[in-house]
């Protein structure tokens, strides 16, 4: 569980999305923050030296300053930074959020991006439920934080995170439309591999087989259709089963019951 679910957050008035001036630097050597800054690097390069530690920055790191922390930061001129911040508080125990680390680089495939600048957005309005709705996306942005911590990514390799998303998004699409009639050729080319290796790289991540995925997919959905008051003959139609007989008994084979039986 992210450890700042159970935590009170308090926004103030210091927040944005701003392209940096040429000239721009900071310097809080000798004055520590007081509160917490959520700082996310859109674009350009520069250094940020947090607490001795230097830090050269570009697209996608991100810093969550804490309160007591010293630091310093400058940019290069010719590709001077776009920065979201957002200084935020907690009530209550400060001692768990101080665990977390202070840098960490977001994959690019998470929602922070589209996150911040809704954040942002809701903040300069005032439409109804909007500090409601600007403290959930927070919430969110900091446990997309704690999971590009080393200990929260399941795997350590690149190669191999971006293999395994691209495995959960061809098992997600097949979930949402388990009534199309896939071919592995066609799924093995959406991840750019052979169809044996890709057959071996889903029943690897995935814990079964492609074709045991597609036939267990496409009974959970005609079992929701039958409880919805489908017939048999309309789910097999809707799954495109070209025989109501094979359907029944493929459905049978995997739920030990009859289609009939469940829908009565």
């Amino acid at each position: 569980m992210s450890i700042f679910v159970n935590q009170e957050l308090v926004l103030n008035e210091f927040f944005g999305k701003v392209n940096c001036e040429v000239n721009w630097k900071w310097n809080r050597g000798n004055e520590p923050f007081q509160d917490f800054d959520f700082w996310y690097v859109w674009d350009g390069e520069g250094e940020v030296t947090l607490n001795t530690k230097q830090y050269h920055v570009s697209a996608g790191d991100c810093f969550l300053f804490q309160p007591g922390d010293l630091s310093s930061a400058r940019h290069n001129p010719e590709r001077p930074l776009t920065v979201t911040f957002i200084h935020f508080a907690t009530k209550g125990d400060l001692t768990l959020p101080i665990s977390l680390p202070s840098f960490v680089h977001f994959d690019p495939a998470e929602f922070h991006e589209a996150y911040l600048d809704r954040f942002v957005h809701m903040r300069l309005t005032d439409a109804y439920g909007h500090e409601e709705e600007s403290k959930t996306l927070l919430k969110l942005l900091l446990l997309l934080f704690e999971r590009q911590t080393p200990a929260h990514q399941s795997l350590s390799d690149p190669a191999k995170r971006s293999l395994n998303r691209v495995m959960m998004d061809i098992a997600a699409h097949i979930r949402q439309d388990p009534g199309r009639q896939y071919k592995i050729k066609e799924l093995a080319q959406q991840a750019h591999l052979s169809p044996r290796y890709f057959s071996l790289k889903f029943k690897d991540i995935m814990g079964q087989t492609i074709e045991s995925f597609l036939i267990q997919k496409r009974i959970e959905r005609a079992t929701y259709l039958l409880k919805l008051g489908m017939n048999v003959g309309e789910v097999a139609e809707a799954l495109g089963y070209r025989s109501i007989y094979f359907f029944s008994r493929q459905f049978k084979k995997v739920t030990g019951t009859n289609p009939s039986e469940l829908r009565n």
